[in-house]
């Protein structure tokens, strides 16, 4: 029996506009059936189907519609329910006569009970859909089911019988599936047009979440936790742009954007944090699945990151910079990245907001000092003083250590550096610095303060060249080797404070 897709007439029962509802009437539009929507608007009086025996209500309506239709000999009535979608378009329909339909699972969507099939089959000629030609129930079945990924479109594939149904059920416990293979199915998976933001005035609440539901002028409710870093500043512009993420997802946390809207009506009647026993986060994500309201993400653009606050210590001043092991991602923002080719910039800008660390400090005593810790002393305060020495000795072998290899072919620095420590020059205590070769292979000198603003004088000079570095730029450092070559001194700094950071690299 061959039946032309325009005689087809889809019903459906829902009493409310929810998303499942709307992802459903997108594949009818798609497809450009016609259907036709029981109990809209109507109060559901059928029962919790989903913890007890329920939905006789449905049943009365689609009696109640049947005989409208009773009488159209070329109209083939097919009922769904909207958690589920319709995948292909059906030109036709065949209907053929198969017996010994037995199988673990059933997958044809039907009011029929199971024991009255044999006699419906022959008195209607009906027959069991039992290879999932047409309907798929996930219910039971979801290993069974994978998506198959064609050139322009995508579609669930049963793997007991290759077969590709047409229509994908999923009641109960298989809604999350039914989600997931919404995102690819039918053709979800699609490259988005450019977007454009709404251009109306919009409230979006940072509040408590009790605020936004009483405020009806609250348009949106936006909630992040402590342990994230937005980074992307046009994050609320992007996620009201697109209205809703890209995939659909059972579970969320720690920033989330609602619509004011939601909270007061589908959402208001529930607890969504507070159930004893159970996570905060997961309590929400749960009352709001039962809701029918479906929870988004979207990776079209980056917004930020999850800070681990394990060993997050906000007593410094920056603490950032003690991130460079736990938030690696942190550490780096922070840092100019430019290649090994630039000539001699050691990409330092870490030590610029370390200084202001190290400068509140470096006039503590140091009892070192006086035991002859240092050849040559200075006024000044170590790494490790400041419990940064192992952060420093890994941003030596991230960053210094290609640009050495840069600069010195063949030489395979191992990024190994006891002395590491920023110096302070004043006219009044210690302007200058006698002549002198550093216990290093290398060094590096890095430029913690601006010459002629903060300081003047002040640079370096190598005596075996005649050649004097005044000072490079806020930030910036130049490298050297430490012993033979380059003997050096400190030029005196003649009003203000001069502040650099030196490491003797590779001892």
């Amino acid at each position: 029996l061959f039946v032309p897709f325009y005689e087809l007439l889809v019903i459906t029962a829902a009493t409310e506009v929810n998303d499942g509802y709307l992802r459903f009437m997108r594949t009818i539009r798609q497809f450009n059936y016609t259907v036709q929507v029981l109990g809209l608007g109507e109060e559901w009086k059928g029962g919790d189907v989903a913890r007890t025996v329920g939905g006789g209500q449905k049943v009365r309506w689609l009696k109640k519609e049947l005989e409208k239709h009773k009488d159209k000999q070329n109209t083939v009535i097919m009922f769904q329910q909207t958690f589920l979608f319709i995948e292909i378009k059906m030109k036709y329909m065949r209907v053929k006569d198969e017996k010994g339909f037995k199988h673990k699972n059933n997958k044809c969507n039907t009011l029929l009970m199971l024991n009255t099939v044999s006699l419906f089959q022959r008195k209607f000629n009906i027959t069991l859909d039992h290879k999932s030609h047409i309907f798929q129930n996930l219910n039971g079945a979801i290993e069974e089911v994978v998506l198959k990924f064609e050139k322009s479109r995508v579609r669930a594939r049963n793997v007991a019988y290759d077969t590709l149904p047409v229509v994908i059920h999923g009641n109960g416990p298989t809604k999350l599936q039914l989600n997931y293979l919404g995102n690819y199915a039918p053709s979800a998976w699609t490259v988005l047009n450019e977007l454009t933001f709404p251009m109306i005035p919009l409230t979006v609440c940072l509040c408590f979440r009790e605020a936004c539901k009483k405020d009806v002028s609250c348009d949106y409710f936006f909630s992040i936790d402590a342990d994230v870093a937005l980074t992307n500043p046009d994050v609320l512009r992007i996620l009201i742009e697109e209205n809703k993420g890209l995939w659909n997802v059972p579970y969320i946390t720690q920033v989330y954007l609602i619509r004011g809207e939601t909270l007061r009506s589908r959402l208001a009647p529930v607890s969504l944090y507070q159930q004893e026993g159970m996570d905060p986060d997961m309590i929400f994500c749960k009352s709001v699945r039962e809701q029918g309201v479906f929870m988004f993400v979207s990776n079209r653009d980056e917004f930020g990151r999850l800070i681990s606050s394990t060993n997050y210590n906000i007593s410094r001043l920056h603490p950032d910079m003690w991130q460079i092991f736990d938030n690696p991602v942190v550490r780096d923002s922070h840092v100019k990245h430019t290649s090994a080719e630039t000539r001699m910039r050691a990409q330092t800008n870490p030590v610029c907001v370390c200084v202001s660390v190290c400068v509140e400090r470096v006039s503590e005593h140091d009892e070192r000092l006086s035991g002859g810790y240092e050849n040559v002393p200075t006024v000044d305060i170590h790494m490790n003083q400041i419990q940064y020495e192992k952060e420093w000795l890994k941003f030596l072998k991230d960053y210094i250590v290609p640009v050495t290899e840069k600069l010195y072919p063949g030489y395979y620095p191992k990024a190994q550096a006891v002395m590491n420590f920023v110096v302070r020059y004043r006219p009044d205590e210690q302007p200058s610095l006698r002549p002198h070769h550093d216990s290093s292979t290398f060094t590096i000198n890095i430029a913690l303060n601006r010459k002629n603003i903060d300081y003047e004088g002040g640079g370096c000079r190598f005596l075996r060249y005649d050649c004097t570095v005044e000072s490079p730029r806020k930030g910036w450092s130049f490298m050297h080797p430490g012993r033979l070559t380059h003997y050096h001194e400190g030029l005196p700094v003649t009003r203000g404070t001069r502040y650099i950071m030196v490491s003797f690299v590779d001892p």
